[in-house]
């Protein structure tokens, strides 16, 4: 009778953890193709080319870029705009002009709550080259967005606009790599509305009420968060703030050039 049971426990453990691993096995994959291709189509509407299955199975591959057709101004796709098609595919937030300092308040206010993009959306990649992190930058922080990608917290600055823009993600996920980075490390995020480069100025660790941290900023300042301890089971009960700097602004049009589009 006891071997019976040991028997039934052992193939029971067995198929359990079978599953566990196929279950973590699928969605690791999904979020390394997830991210692959969302990768590749920001890429090609930065060179305003067509996104495609066959682009993208010669980009996963490594396979030199087919020639693709750039896309015609006003040109349109299943009946849709143009413009509508490119804001919800890869938000790339307008620039208030003249900082919207001879703008009527209220109207600047109901300007910029229409501007925040919509949930899941993608607003650009964020790139740390020091620690080989190269990730897709989602619009919230649902664990449907941190699954796949990092996402910006609501409530900071967007992508492009002054003060300080918060970026939350996984430990157990792309921001792990966040361990090692160093002072004076540079951080790339590039966007449809340019690339912005940053330099880190601290790391620290915090208890999660401690929300300073993502207090607005006079000057275009970045901050990055992730659970801490890195290697913690469970909910971990701090957190760790890499802060960074703003030393370098691209236009959209210095990054058109680069990735060969005509914008």
């Amino acid at each position: 009778m006891k071997k019976k049971l040991l028997r039934f426990l052992e193939k029971f453990f067995l198929i359990a953890g079978l599953l566990v691993l196929g279950f973590y096995g699928s969605a690791k994959l999904y979020s390394y193709f997830y991210q692959k291709y969302t990768s590749y189509t920001f890429s090609a509407q930065l060179s305003r080319k067509t996104p495609s299955i066959k682009g993208f199975i010669k980009d996963l591959f490594g396979i030199a870029q087919m020639r693709e057709k750039p896309l015609p101004s006003g040109s349109s796709h299943s009946g849709i705009d143009e413009k509508d098609r490119l804001r919800r595919m890869i938000y790339a937030p307008e620039i208030v002009p003249d900082g919207g300092k001879n703008w009527d308040k209220s109207r600047l206010n109901k300007y910029k709550k229409s501007s925040v993009p919509p949930p899941g959306s993608v607003l650009g990649r964020l790139e740390i080259p020091s620690v080989s992190l190269s990730v897709m930058l989602l619009q919230g922080t649902d664990d449907w967005t941190l699954n796949r990608a990092v996402g910006h917290i609501e409530g900071t600055s967007l992508p492009g606009q002054p003060g300080n823009l918060g970026i939350s993600g996984h430990r157990d996920g792309f921001f792990r790599c966040l361990k090692d980075i160093k002072q004076n490390s540079t951080i790339v995020l590039t966007t449809l509305n340019g690339r912005f480069f940053y330099r880190v100025n601290s790391m620290d660790i915090v208890k999660p009420k401690d929300i300073e941290v993502l207090s607005a900023t006079k000057n275009p300042t970045l901050t990055l968060v992730t659970c801490y301890p890195f290697h913690y089971l469970g909910n971990a009960p701090k957190r760790y703030i890499v802060s960074a700097d703003m030393i370098k602004a691209e236009s959209p049009s210095e990054l058109s050039a680069e990735y060969g589009g005509a914008r």
